[in-house]
């Protein structure tokens, strides 16, 4: 058996970054969620592009998806 070894790429990550940090409750710029309420889980570099910072957020504790800082925003009515 041939054992083939992969270069992965480095990924940074972080909690907290331009004003978002784990935990947090957040919805998309213009309110276009479904569900609605959006959880910051973290900060991360993208392997192909390592000073691009992306915010992995879970909706509904279900969805997860990636965003830029300025696609979320604060959800100041979550509870």
């Amino acid at each position: 058996m041939l054992l083939v070894l992969l270069d992965v790429p480095h990924v940074d990550t972080a909690d907290s970054r331009e004003g978002f940090t784990k935990g947090d409750r957040v919805k998309r710029v213009g309110g276009h969620t479904l569900p609605p309420d959006g959880v910051v889980q973290g900060w991360s570099t993208l392997e192909y592009a390592p000073t691009v910072w992306r915010c992995t957020v879970t909706w509904g504790g279900e969805y997860i998806s990636q965003y830029q800082a300025h696609e979320i925003e604060h959800d100041h009515q979550a509870q």
